[in-house]
């Protein structure tokens, strides 16, 4: 990579890096909250009828396990991306950095990714909420006080200020809680058939559909050796990928 290219990827967790959405998997649970009721709450959220904060609040209210149930009966079945691992380490071997911003409990995050890719996963940096369980009591400590709980778009923003003003940033979503986020990045992936896609094409955002991440490696290996570059639409702010 040449050493004047500055890549750094942010990622969502639930439903982008792992496959199921792992607060779904608890809330939609019949002896919590129930699927009808969460998705209902989805789409009041994505039509900004209830704010995200407002939403979450509501769903894991309603969670009633017990960390030991939580993790017997769906955590411990969750799965991650498999082109997850060798993208991390390929983006590791070419000193880009990969960043979580996640609306999750950082907990349950940081013990997924640790089942998965092993010690590997302390050297991620994962920018989430706080909170946990107290018996079957679920909370959530929110990061910030905007709508979301956690603005994923305040994070970027920073990093933004901070690195050089031809820097690249790529993000990879799948939600409602991705949508402040995405509207910062320069590639923007987002998950093939979920929330964030819908909101995309209704709202004519520039993004790429995406199943795994050996999509997403496949085109920042591309930004790295220079196949391809990044045209700026000056008027939207948006980039276009252009074959060198």
């Amino acid at each position: 990579m040449s050493k004047s290219l500055n890549i750094q990827v942010y990622s969502d967790f639930d439903g982008t890096i792992s496959l199921q959405d792992t607060g779904c998997l608890l809330i939609d649970d019949r002896r919590c909250l129930g699927y009808e009721r969460r998705r209902e709450l989805d789409h009041l959220m994505l039509d900004k009828k209830v704010s995200f904060r407002d939403g979450l609040e509501e769903m894991w209210a309603a969670v009633t396990l017990t960390w030991e149930e939580a993790w017997k009966d769906h955590l411990s079945l969750v799965k991650v991306d498999p082109g997850f691992s060798d993208f991390y380490d390929y983006c590791k071997s070419v000193d880009v950095p990969v960043k979580i911003v996640s609306s999750g409990i950082y907990c349950v995050i940081e013990q997924i990714m640790e089942n998965f890719i092993g010690d590997r996963a302390k050297e991620i940096e994962i920018i989430s909420n706080g909170g946990g369980v107290d018996g079957r009591k679920w909370s959530i400590e929110w990061r910030d006080d905007t709508p979301f709980g956690h603005d994923k778009s305040l994070t970027l923003k920073k990093a933004r200020e901070q690195a050089p003003d031809d820097a690249i940033f790529v993000f990879c979503g799948d939600g409602v809680s991705d949508i402040s986020a995405a509207q910062h990045a320069d590639i923007l992936f987002a998950r093939h058939g979920r929330d964030l896609e819908v909101y995309c094409q209704r709202e004519n955002v520039p993004f790429r559909g995406f199943d795994t991440f050996e999509e997403v490696q496949d085109v920042v290996s591309k930004l790295v050796s220079g196949h391809i570059r990044l045209e700026r639409d000056e008027k939207t702010g948006f980039c276009s990928l252009i074959d060198v």
